[in-house]
């Protein structure tokens, strides 16, 4: 669903949108519940003329002051799919049906300020208290004498200039009184002068509203455009998958993407390559952005095509020939005014908040997406050298030439069709940039109006694009391939002699807890012997019950897979103490089978999607659930552990003696209702005061002032528990649970 945010009677406030008003008391409902919760499918966009920021970055009090304004009617909420009729009593937008209990500055609004066309208003009242409520007689209108158009007593004149003093040439303006409306463009000095107006009171707008929904329009386009290339590439990746599994297995290890996956699936080089290539724009090498950079930057005041010289003068056509042939193109396709124009609408294309975000995203999925036998991240440049490579795409491939090009290209007719979207995108932004309103002046006192344009966007200076390969993942097909993997990777390290080294870096943990395990088959939880005969051999359950059902902490099978069946190992890296005289199993389970038979719900639990697990999952299990989001927080975190430390354990069970203890330790009512809250939540589910909020578990010969991060976490709760019996099909069942002995390794220390 998305919205716009009006000034009640300012601009863009036309006929088209009155319609799907909503009324104010749906309004604030809307606009409050969008700044507490979030994006929930929904979109708000501030008003074009009224001086917001982008409501995602906008601070308490600015939303505050929004929803103030929604109250008082001076501000009003309109859908932009669909109209509402929220403010009317009928379905016909008119200011005799105004509702009665309207706010009254936004009903004086509509009233006073209706768009011509509309309904003139209230009909006529008797002046009797004794006559009938309406006439039935035509009252005879005073004499009015009719305005001439362009012959009225009134003149203003207009002047625009950028910052260097040159005009704003060509830009739409509008001139509207309460008797007409004059239409025109600015001059080529961005002047304009309009003679005889016959209203006195005049609002003078440059630039028009239409560009928000080009807008709007243009960045769905690109972003529709982005998934149908990440669903063409799971396709891709499914084929090279299928290649890949049927390798024998001692070929699997000496795989690599450009030896093998080729072939009609894999036409050309993929995108990925593609972006790679075009990444030599970043380089310190400095090919190209050290051209374009200076060039812009010299004239980032100046109009609109003066830099492209300064640019020309700058960037030599070696420079230009060596990037071009970089990114698979002939010299002959790209000119250094392509270039140019596409240094400039790109830089421009990444000033747009949303999209922005979407590329990046974007950039990130489809990394994801590739084969573990090619894995690799990109940061930086990548997401801003995307959008110049669509833009050159759609110049030298264009329609005519997308299909020769596939060739080299993969994907190159989608990257070819979204280069005119970025165009007409950046395009529709310069214009939303030049934007400029004046409201109601008195032409009497003021008829000259001016103004400086905002200087052009900085052009992008990315950093460096860093490439880094990461190990790819175990993904083994079955409990045996799963047993066998865990037994070369024991041999392994008996054969070195010594502990194997972490899989991952810190920062690829932080990635892969952003990413999730969905793409894996096995979860593996670290389980005491003791804990899987509780109530009778083989009668116990993966984890703690709690209120809602069994709670298992656990990680993915690809995490310990290197660590082989050592105990110690394995216990060190998950962040638990190490039991010497314990005997312990490793249960290997299969997620799907977990959901379909234990009605499991499973996550990589961070601050924030465990909150959303408890709020959609927990309904009724949490005390306090409007407080869930302020207590699943970095800051809560160190006081609720200070807390839980000092807290007698009589205090778990008894909330009276918990109550006294917290009074003591200074807390007031709401201090006592957030604790209550995330302690519940910890009963619920188990995340505890040591609940580090970032998907990842310390090990356990790191401290909290300096963390060292063995593996991604996974938090499941079995709505459904089974026992160890029935999960590993010793009653006749389906096995979807595998108990495999923890022996450890004597490295003679």
């Amino acid at each position: 669903m998305s919205y716009q945010l009006y000034v009640a009677g300012g601009y863009g406030f036309t006929e088209r949108i009155l319609p799907s008003l909503l009324h104010p008391s749906d309004a604030v409902s809307i606009a409050q519940d969008y700044f507490s919760r979030g994006y929930q499918g929904a979109h708000i966009e501030p008003p074009p003329d009224g001086g917001y920021r982008a409501l995602e970055q906008s601070s308490s009090s600015e939303r505050q002051a929004i929803l103030d304004a929604l109250q008082s009617g001076q501000l009003v909420l309109g859908r932009l799919d669909s109209a509402a009729f929220g403010i009317f009593t009928k379905r016909t937008a008119s200011p005799e049906h105004l509702r009665s209990d309207l706010p009254a500055s936004l009903a004086s609004r509509l009233r006073d300020r209706w768009p011509t066309g509309g309904s003139a208003g209230p009909g006529v009242r008797s002046d009797s208290l004794h006559a009938p409520a309406a006439q039935n007689y035509q009252l005879a209108p005073e004499p009015v004498a009719e305005p001439v158009p362009g012959k009225g007593p009134y003149s203003l004149t207009i002047e625009y200039r950028w910052p260097d003093g040159t005009g704003v040439a060509n830009l739409p303006f509008e001139v509207g009184t309460d008797l007409e409306s004059v239409t025109g463009v600015l001059d080529h000095q961005g002047g304009a002068s309009v003679e005889g107006l016959n209203g006195r009171f005049a609002t003078v707008r440059l630039g028009s509203s239409a560009m928000d929904d080009v807008v709007r329009q243009e960045r769905k386009t690109i972003i529709a455009g982005l998934q149908r290339l990440l669903e063409q590439e799971r396709k891709d990746y499914e084929a090279r998958e299928t290649v890949y599994q049927q390798l024998p297995r001692h070929e699997k290890a000496l795989v690599n993407t450009g030896a093998v996956f080729q072939g009609a699936y894999d036409a050309g080089i993929g995108l990925f390559d593609f972006v790679v290539g075009v990444s030599d724009l970043a380089n310190p090498t400095k090919t190209l952005m050290d051209g374009l950079k200076s060039a812009w930057s010299a004239n980032q005041d100046n109009g609109a095509s003066s830099w492209y010289e300064t640019f020309n003068s700058l960037y030599d056509d070696k420079r230009r020939e060596r990037w071009v042939r970089a990114i698979g193109f002939s010299p002959s396709d790209i000119s250094r005014e392509d270039i140019a124009k596409a240094y400039e609408l790109a830089s421009l294309v990444m000033t747009d908040a949303q999209l922005s975000a979407a590329l990046k995203d974007f950039v990130t999925d489809y990394a994801a997406i590739q084969h573990h036998t090619d894995y690799a991240y990109i940061f930086g440049a990548i997401a801003f050298e995307l959008v110049l490579a669509g833009l050159l795409a759609a110049t030298t491939l264009g329609a005519g030439n997308a299909a020769q090009a596939t060739s080299r290209i993969r994907h190159a007719r989608i990257l070819a069709g979204l280069g005119p979207a970025f165009g007409r995108f950046a395009e529709a932004l310069k214009l939303q940039g030049l934007r400029k309103i004046w409201r109601d002046f008195d032409l009497n006192r003021k008829n000259r109006f001016e103004a400086e344009a905002s200087p052009r966007p900085k052009g992008v200076d990315p950093d460096p694009v860093q490439l880094s390969t990461r190990p790819g993942k175990v993904r083994p097909r079955s409990f045996d391939e799963a047993k066998k993997l865990l037994g070369d990777a024991r041999n392994s390290i008996i054969a070195n002699g010594k502990a194997p080294s972490p899989k991952y870096t810190q920062a690829q943990l932080h990635r892969i807890a952003q990413e999730g395990f969905a793409d894996e088959k096995f979860i593996v939880r670290l389980v005491e012997e003791p804990h899987v005969h509780r109530n009778g051999p083989h009668n116990g359950t993966l984890g703690k019950e709690g209120p809602a059902g069994v709670q298992i902490w656990s990680t993915s099978f690809d995490q310990i897979a290197h660590l082989d069946t050592d105990p110690k190992l394995i216990t060190e890296a998950m962040g638990v103490n190490y039991k010497p005289d314990a005997k312990y199993k490793l249960a290997i389970i299969d997620q799907a089978d977990a959901v379909r038979y234990a009605d499991a719900e499973t996550i990589v639990p961070t601050y924030g999607n465990l909150t959303k697990f408890v709020e959609d999952k927990l309904p009724g299990k949490v005390e306090n659930p409007a407080l869930t989001r302020e207590v699943m927080t970095p800051d809560y975190a160190g006081e609720y552990e200070s807390l839980i430390s000092n807290m007698p354990p009589p205090a778990w069970a008894n909330p009276q003696i918990r109550k006294a203890y917290l009074r003591k330790a200074g807390l007031g009512q709401d201090g006592i209702k957030k604790f209550n809250t995330r302690i519940s939540i910890q009963n619920s589910t188990g995340a505890n005061e040591h609940f580090t909020g970032n998907g990842l578990t310390k090990t356990t010969n790191s401290t909290t002032e300096q963390p060292v991060y063995g593996v991604v976490e996974a938090f499941s709760l079995h709505k459904n528990p089974k026992t160890f019996r029935q999960m590993t099909g010793m009653e006749g069942g389906t096995q979807w649970v595998e108990l495999v002995d923890l022996e450890p390794i004597n490295f003679g220390a």
